[in-house]
């Protein structure tokens, strides 16, 4: 009953944070991190920058606010991506982290970017990434214990392939500071890298480009809380930043407004 209480209260306090910090910035299209710090300081005198910190980081966890570029934010009213149960997903991380706990990697399913298309695709497949030096060990681990995997595989090999047979899995590396969810034995994709990795990888995912992706780009940020900052890093670490900022400001109505003065 306690800990019911103290949850209880720690929800309402959130709510009341949350409330408190969209009246005090509304009407505003951008926050800097002077503004934010301001505010905290005015609310709490004790706060401390180690303090802010944490609060602006927590604010953007749960998806209130949103990092444009490095000290710029913006309010979002939107919830924080969850990706959907998957259990050969769950099953090939627990599998691959048990042989190799240290070595990065990254598993996500194309079907998830089914939700934001027009048309649904019948057809999908699995991707697991990992570091360079290991991508062609964890191909034959993968396919040396039931996986039907594929190396990088090109455009007529998804076409003729890939796509043909049940739950096939494309190995490739994993781009170098790639931005991850992490939850123990799991490493998934932020919507981010996703939303990065459909535009670039055309080969791969030739079948949701043109309207299709102008639909997963619209539809996506007007459903979540999208961080536009690690977007377009991860973007220019693929060497597409520009490119994909003005993909974005093309299809996404509100990002004028936070961007165009970057």
């Amino acid at each position: 009953m306690t800990y019911l209480c103290t949850l209880k209260k720690s929800y309402t306090a959130v709510v009341r944070r949350t409330i408190e910090i969209v009246h005090a910035f509304k009407g505003k299209d951008t926050i800097t991190k002077d503004e934010l710090s301001a505010y905290f300081r005015s609310t709490d005198g004790s706060a401390t920058d180690a303090g802010i910190r944490q609060r602006i980081s927590r604010f953007k966890k749960a998806g209130i606010l949103i990092s444009v570029k490095k000290g710029v934010y913006a309010l979002s009213n939107r919830p924080v991506y969850v990706h959907p149960t998957d259990k050969l997903i769950t099953r090939l991380s627990r599998f691959f982290f048990t042989q190799y706990p240290d070595i990065q990697y990254c598993a996500w399913s194309s079907a998830w970017l089914y939700d934001f298309t027009v048309h649904q695709p019948t057809r999908f497949f699995y991707i697991f990434e990992t570091e360079p030096d290991m991508v062609e060990t964890a191909f034959n681990l993968l396919k040396d214990n039931g996986y039907k995997v594929f190396l990088n595989p090109d455009e007529q090999t998804m076409q003729l392939y890939v796509l043909g047979i049940e739950n096939p899995v494309v190995v490739r590396s994993l781009v170098s500071r790639a931005p991850l969810v992490k939850n123990k034995t799991i490493q998934l994709p932020s919507l981010e890298k996703m939303l990065v990795d459909a535009y670039i990888d055309k080969k791969l995912f030739y079948f949701i480009q043109g309207k299709e992706m102008q639909n997963i780009y619209k539809f996506s940020f007007s459903k979540y809380s999208i961080q536009i900052s690690r977007l377009l890093n991860y973007a220019v670490r693929r060497g597409n930043g520009n490119e994909i900022s003005d993909f974005a400001l093309r299809n996404v109505s509100y990002l004028s407004k936070i961007l165009i003065n970057d």
